[in-house]
Formats: C-alpha cells, structure tokens, sequence
C-alpha cells in the first residue's frame, strides 16, 4: 500500500485542510489516511504512519477478528443440567444453567433470529438518550424455564447454580466499568428510570427497575435540585444473603426529563440465579430459598455435565448479529469479553489462559495477512488502552474486505447520519447513509484546566459520489475544550465532515 510520498488528491486534501487547519485544533494532533480501493494508491495521507489513540475504532480489529475466527454463522449455546433423577415432577437435585459467554441472554434477542439494539445503549447511561431495548430482559430465562416444565418437573429439592467457570469473571470493563463475565444477564447491568420531582428538595422518583430480582434492592435518598448538575449515583452493600442493597444517592435538577441508570451487577452468577428462580416459579416450578452460603462452590458439577442431563437449552442468533449490536452502538463490555471468546472457542483455552489464547489468535490472524504491526498496539477487546497508526487501519480495511465475511462486517458498521453511535452526525449532509464507519472516543475531565478530548477517531469505508470505493480512517487527538462545551460532540461532526468531503471530493 503507498503511502503520503505518493501524490494526494489536490482537492480532497484542501477540503480537509479547510477544516481541520483551524485555530481550535492548533495544539492538536490529526492524522488521517484515505485510500482508493479501486485503484490501490493513497488519496490523503498526513501522519498516516504515527501511533494515535485508538478509543473505539479498536473494536473494528476485535469483531473483524471474531468474524474471522469463528464466523458470522457461529452460535453460543447454553444449556441446563440436572443433577439428579427426575421422579413424579420432582427433580431431587440441582438444576445448573452453565454459562457459554453469550453476551446475549436479554431482550435483545428477537422472534426473527437478530438481536435488536438501540442507538444510545442502556450500558452508557444517565442520558435522556439513553435506552433499554424494549422488552423482557429475563425472556431467555422465563424460555427456559418452560422447557424444563415441559419436562414435567414441579418442584426441584435442590437449588439453581450458575456455573461461570469458562473464564474467570474479569473485572469491571475500563469504559462503563460494566463486569466481563461469562454470564450476561441484561449486559449485567439493572436499568433504572429515574426522574426528577417537580418541586427542589423533594425526593426523586424511580419510575422503574428493570429487572427487579431478589439479587438487588435499591433505597432512594436521592432528591432534587434547583440547579448543580446531575450527581446521582449508587452505592451497594452485601445484604448478608449474597445480594445487595443498593442506595441511590445525590441530586438530579428539576425539569429534567427522566433518564435510564444502569446499576451494575457486581457478581453476575448470583444475579442470574435470583432471576433464573424467579423465571422458574413463574413457569409453575416451586423451589426452596436457596441456602445462605455465599461461598458455595459453582464449579463441582462437571461430572453432571453429560446429554442425557441436559433438560434446557438455549441457542443464541448468529454471531454476526453480536458484531452488529457492538459495531453499531459501540457496546463496550461485549468487545472486552470477545479475547476470552476467541480463546475458548478458537483455541479451545480455558481459564486464565483464554484472553492471551484469543490475543495469540489475532496475532496470527493479522500477521498472516501481511499487516504491519508495527503500527498497532492492542491489550484490550474495546479499545480503552490501544494505539493505531492511520495506514495500519486503512490497510486493515482494505485486507477485510476481500474476506469472504466482509458482508457481514459491513452490515454491522453505523451509518452516517442513519444508525449507531452515527445517527446524530452530518444527518443533512450529500454523504448521509454512504458512509460506514466505527467512532471511537475518549477524553480527560480535567480539575485544573479545559477538559481535553484526547482522542476522537472514525473509520470505515465510503463509496464516493463518483462511486469509487474508499477505506479511510481519521484521528484527532489531544483537544482542550471548555468543560461546557460537549468538546466530543463537536469533534465528531469534524470528523463527520472530513467523511463527507471524502464523498464529494474522493
């Protein structure tokens, strides 16, 4: 692939500069790399070679690397055992859901066999914007639970485990501070909709909590303020029963329309067997209060591990509609988890050594086809830590898309103006629904200055009103805004535009 030594386009580099070259962006790093995938050769190049913060855009190598690894066609199944016999409807042992690493056990899950997603993720909440995709989030649960009644089971002696053994939960993800865990119930997350009172110092109030589970129980001492900002937050405390009692806390202003908050889920097996409990008494299965313990051990099973136990199963959609939901909205804990995936089902790893094994993966996988990486530096599944140089992108980009799964990742990419983390960006622009591409975004709440946004990147691909094909990829990092300025806002429609002058002008 050639590089800036090669002649640029005169136009497309001066609508660029036109908007790039500008005193806001003067203390600012951009790099930026446009090539022609019809003809081979660079359009635009500046500091196409130099190491920017990725953010986001990362998620374009971990999910091209999924698609890659596993398929589009791949599935997670995820079954329920028994324990024990099965005599006169009573199953006199345990019942064990084993989690597969689906990142899907949710509502998002629909009749067709796609997830659906909405554009502002319920992981990135305290945002008006910000929903929940409408539904049950236990129907795969309550689903389960009426195979099993199906069976003929009434009533179960002993109790329900979620066996998380595939990987060890791996800690709260850096961007939404969200658990990686082999066991997703809702994005292991509890969506509640808070909304202010009308008058100041009344309580707020908590419209709804989604699921409600005897995992979590939420006391409200959050009240209203005439004016200071949204400070709501949680806290929790062990309740003494393996649950939690989670107290919301701080103020949010009057006139503010409700917003979903995401109460993150500390420990995800547990969780899940509260809600799995619940689904199973719905289905007309009567089980006892499970014992006290809360050190019990999850991972004594396996030796019940066998077909003939299995009395439950439930089989995801397709892995391409996954890299749909995390392509679109940049849905970061599914992205962390996907190293993990890669190493237990492509290199059939468990354990400690699943991530590194899925890393090991990709490394072969990028090296294979011939990627320099010397311009890419990854540690992570979304993007939180990671550097890429603009040609290491394109030519990414441009390897993908002879692959024979390129379909499926480009249908997965947000558009320009229509979807995703892109459905506010240049919507009235000539490049509206040309554009696919992934964002990436980061910043740093400064306490002693401007805040900065440190990096802001998109990447993608675009056919141009001429109708050639581009893969591009543009960085900006290290910009200082006021701190009421949505300083990240602002750089996306810069970026936005740069995709749109790319359209007109490549």
């Amino acid at each position: 692939m050639s590089s800036c030594a090669a002649p640029q386009d005169p136009t497309l580099s001066a609508a660029i500069a036109r908007l790039v070259d500008r005193p806001p962006y003067s203390s600012a790093l951009f790099g930026a790399a446009v090539y022609d995938l019809d003809h081979h050769r660079m359009l635009y190049a500046r500091n196409e070679r130099q190491l920017f913060i990725a953010a986001s855009t990362t998620k374009l190598v971990t999910e091209g690397a999924a698609l890659a690894t596993l398929g589009g066609g791949f599935r997670f199944t995820t079954p329920i055992y028994r324990t024990g016999p099965i005599q006169n409807r009573v199953l006199l042992g345990d019942l064990v859901l084993v989690a597969s690493g689906d990142p899907n056990i949710s509502q998002r899950v629909q009749p067709n066999d796609t997830l659906a997603f909405e554009n502002r993720d319920h992981a990135y909440d305290g945002s008006p914007e910000t929903e929940a995709v409408p539904g049950d989030p236990l129907a795969v649960l309550r689903d389960l639970a009426r195979q099993i009644a199906a069976r003929g089971i009434r009533r179960i002696t002993g109790r329900v485990v979620v066996d998380a053994s595939l990987f060890p939960d791996a800690g709260p993800e850096d961007s939404t501070r969200t658990v990686v865990s082999p066991m997703m119930l809702n994005d292991n997350v509890v969506d509640l909709v808070i909304a202010p009172a009308k008058n100041a110092g009344d309580p707020v109030s908590v419209v709804s909590i989604s699921p409600q589970t005897p995992y979590a129980r939420f006391v409200n001492e959050a009240t209203t303020a005439a004016r200071g900002g949204d400070t709501l937050r949680m806290n929790d405390a062990d309740d003494g029963h393996g649950g939690k009692v989670v107290t919301i806390s701080g103020t949010i202003n009057v006139g503010d329309r409700p917003a979903l908050y995401a109460y993150r889920v500390r420990d995800p097996a547990r969780f899940t067997e509260a809600a799995f409990t619940l689904a199973l008494r719905g289905a007309g299965i009567q089980i006892a209060d499970p014992p006290n313990d809360v050190a019990f051990d999850r991972t004594k099973y396996a030796s019940a591990y066998v077909p003939q136990r299995v009395v439950a199963v439930h089989v995801s959609p397709p892995l391409r509609e996954d890299v749909k939901v995390t392509l679109k909205v940049s849905l970061s804990l599914h992205a962390a988890e996907m190293p993990y995936l890669l190493g237990v089902y492509g290199a059939h790893a468990t354990g400690d050594p699943a991530r590194h094994a899925g890393f090991d993966l990709e490394h072969r996988l990028l090296s294979d086809a011939g990627l320099d990486l010397s311009e890419a530096a990854q540690s992570d599944g979304d993007g939180v830590r990671d550097l890429f140089a603009p040609s290491f992108v394109v030519a990414y980009l441009a390897w993908v898309r002879t692959q024979p799964w390129f379909g499926d990742f480009y249908r997965a990419l947000p558009i320009l103006g229509v979807d995703g983390t892109l459905v506010h960006v240049q919507a009235n622009a000539p490049a509206r629904g040309e554009v696919h591409a992934k964002t990436g975004s980061d910043r740093l709440e400064s306490s002693l200055s401007d805040d900065i946004v440190y990096s802001k990147g998109l990447a993608g691909y675009v056919t141009t009103r001429s109708g050639r094909h581009v893969a591009f990829c543009l960085y900006i990092n290290n910009v200082s805004f006021p701190h009421d300025i949505g300083g990240e806002g602002v750089l996306a429609q810069l970026l936005g535009a740069m995709a749109n002058a790319i359209y007109l002008d490549g």
